[in-house]
């Protein structure tokens, strides 16, 4: 009986998380802006079209669930499939326990943790490097 439950959670967790790929599927453009620390204006703003890019922020997306943090945030990337906006994502990457994605996904606000790669690519970002 534990095994089926367990084998019911993970295939749960799993289209959760095929959810995000599907609704992120096909995105060709992002921008992701960057706030003054612990403000709420602008102070960079990067938009690509290079698919490549596009990917990998959405895989850092795909972080472990993690409660809401009351840290404030430090920007926003905003997915586009058509000139359309698929998705907006708020983050804050600078604060160290407080380093999260939070974005809605089938009528659900899902908060997720940022690894170390995201962080740093974040960080690279603003600081006007654009390695993909």
């Amino acid at each position: 009986m534990k095994t089926y439950l367990l084998i019911i959670i993970v295939v749960l967790a799993s289209c959760n998380r095929s959810g995000l790929s599907k609704k992120l599927a096909g995105c060709d453009s992002l921008v992701i802006t960057f706030n003054a620390s612990n403000k709420d204006s602008i102070i960079h703003q990067i938009s690509t079209t290079e698919t490549k890019a596009i990917q990998k922020m959405a895989g850092f997306l795909k972080g472990k669930e993690t409660e809401f943090y009351k840290c404030g945030y430090d920007g926003n990337m905003l997915f586009f499939k058509g000139g359309i906006q698929v998705m907006p994502v708020v983050f804050k990457f600078r604060e160290e326990g407080c380093q999260t994605f939070v974005y809605d996904l089938d009528n659900k606000t899902v908060s997720s943790s940022m690894g170390n790669e995201a962080v740093s690519f974040l960080k690279s970002l603003l600081e006007g490097k654009n390695w993909y």
